[in-house]
């Protein structure tokens, strides 16, 4: 891909948000995408049960990743996972507050990536690429034409 084309551009700068909040859940032993997961749990607790197969709808990875994921956070403290009595096929997951020093941790991490990002940018230049960003994903969103 190349590096001067604004997916190329997009990815160089998704790497580089991704390497330095790796180094921040390192602290806790976490990747990001486990870390994402546990902020997922954290906007959904005591609203609403959270399945295994939520997780993996929210983060678009496949069974197995999920169910491997869900271990991992298990056996590092994170999560509980259980059978509903509802339904046995189902997988409850639910945070055990080993959480909480970690996310106190990542608010500040995440604060400091946005304000890096967004140094030397007005509040319109913000508001504007905001909307471009969200121009780009609708765009990636629509089903493509058929080719003639």
């Amino acid at each position: 891909m190349d590096r001067h084309s604004i997916g190329g551009m997009i990815k160089i700068i998704s790497e580089a948000i991704e390497r330095q909040m790796n180094a921040t859940c390192r602290e806790f032993n976490l990747t990001m995408q486990q870390m994402k997961i546990l902020r997922f749990l954290k906007l959904r607790e005591g609203k609403q049960v959270t399945s295994q197969k939520d997780i993996q709808d929210y983060m678009r990875t496949s069974h197995p990743t999920t169910v491997n994921t869900m271990r991992l956070l298990k056996e590092k403290g994170f999560v509980n996972i259980s059978t509903s009595e509802k339904d046995k096929r189902m997988r409850i997951v639910t945070l055990t507050g080993q959480e909480e020093g970690f996310f106190k941790q990542i608010m500040v991490s995440r604060e400091a990536m946005e304000k890096k990002l967004l140094d030397g940018f007005s509040g319109e230049m913000e508001g504007d690429l905001r909307r471009y960003l969200k121009r780009l994903y609708a765009n990636l969103s629509k089903p493509d034409k058929p080719r003639d």
